[in-house]
């Protein structure tokens, strides 16, 4: 078979096209089947104290990650743990950027998690999350999940 200039630059179409395609499969972070964290629920426990938890809201679940560049209240709602459990001051601007990134990373230092600046399943089963008194709003003290 004899190579054309079109053949040629049809081969090379090709293997670019499968060379990005290669790289977009394995950029994606492993816990993306999870789906992104796009609302906060605020769950009771048995002794009548509310959580708030970041959520996948369709299908509903916890099991949803964060990562740089994610917005909403699922976000907001990881900051404003992070500030009251951890000692983080993150404005609470419903924006994962460079600074929640920094506080995220730290917290899973602390916690043993795996530390690379994404909210999943494993960091929010060794968080300790912040109780609220539901009459009166005032964080009562943080907890790990029941």
């Amino acid at each position: 078979m004899r190579k054309t200039g079109k053949s040629k630059a049809l081969f090379a179409t090709g293997a670019m096209m499968a060379a990005l395609l290669g790289g977009v499969i394995t950029a994606a972070p492993a816990h993306a089947a999870d789906g992104v964290c796009n609302g906060a629920h605020t769950n009771t426990d048995s002794q009548g104290m509310k959580w708030v938890l970041p959520v996948h809201v369709s299908p509903f679940t916890s099991n949803c990650y964060l990562q740089y560049g994610n917005t909403g209240p699922g976000v907001r709602a990881l900051q404003k743990n992070m500030n009251s459990c951890y000692g983080k001051s993150l404005v609470l601007d419903s924006s994962f950027g460079g600074a929640t990134e920094d506080a995220l990373e730290d917290v899973q230092d602390r916690i043993g998690a795996k530390v690379d600046g994404e909210y999943g399943r494993e960091t929010k089963l060794k968080m300790k999350w912040a109780r609220y008194n539901p009459e009166t709003g005032a964080r009562v003290d943080c907890k790990y999940l029941p």
